[in-house]
């Protein structure tokens, strides 16, 4: 079943414009539907659409994992998956 995965990200803009192109692709390889990004206060919201919620763990646990690592982000921790009817790329 298809997924809404929301997170915020404890990282400045300018960090997470510098990994987005990269990990999008990733992202997209691995499954990735729609995602968006926005600043909020304390970091970036994220809005992501997977097919499943283990496709998204698969990027999460692998590149993602690895991107966070590698400019010294910890892992969101207000990570949420919602079910959800429909997820359609257009």
């Amino acid at each position: 079943m298809a997924v809404m995965v929301t997170m915020t990200l404890k990282i400045d803009a300018a960090t997470y414009q510098a990994a987005h192109d990269d990990l999008i692709k990733i992202a997209t390889e691995d499954g990735l539907i729609f995602h968006s990004g926005r600043e909020v206060a304390g970091g970036i919201g994220v809005v992501d659409f997977w097919p499943s919620k283990e496709a998204f763990e698969t990027f999460f646990n692998g590149a993602a994992s690895d991107a966070f690592k590698a400019v010294g982000v910890a892992p969101p921790d207000d990570l949420a998956f919602t079910d959800v009817l429909t997820a359609d790329a257009i």
